[in-house]
């Protein structure tokens, strides 16, 4: 743990703290009961049994919701085709993001 604690960056650490909020200890064990439980009738939903399923769940919807409100605007090829296209000649258009 001191060899952990000396060698590895604030910023990774941060970032395996991110990780196990969204992917918890022990959620393959808990997916795999409730395919058993399931199985065996229960009607119910994963994220109600379990609190682990129910991070996974809502980290879901989180990245579903951020790639639908992603989509409006224009970028990469297209966008790089657009900017190319004013005039036809580079002139320094600038799409206006946010406002």
């Amino acid at each position: 743990m001191y060899q952990l604690e000396k060698e590895m960056p604030y910023t990774e650490l941060l970032k395996w703290v991110s990780f196990f909020k969204h992917r918890p200890v022990g959620w393959r064990e808990d997916h795999r009961t409730y395919l058993l439980l399931k199985a065996q009738g229960y009607k119910g939903k994963p994220e109600d049994l379990f609190q682990s399923l129910r991070a996974i769940k809502i980290k879901q919807e989180e990245d579903m919701h951020r790639a639908e409100s992603d989509t409006a605007l224009p970028k990469g090829m297209f966008l790089s085709l657009m900017v190319k296209a004013k005039g036809g000649d580079n002139s320094g258009w600038e799409p206006k993001i946010g406002g």
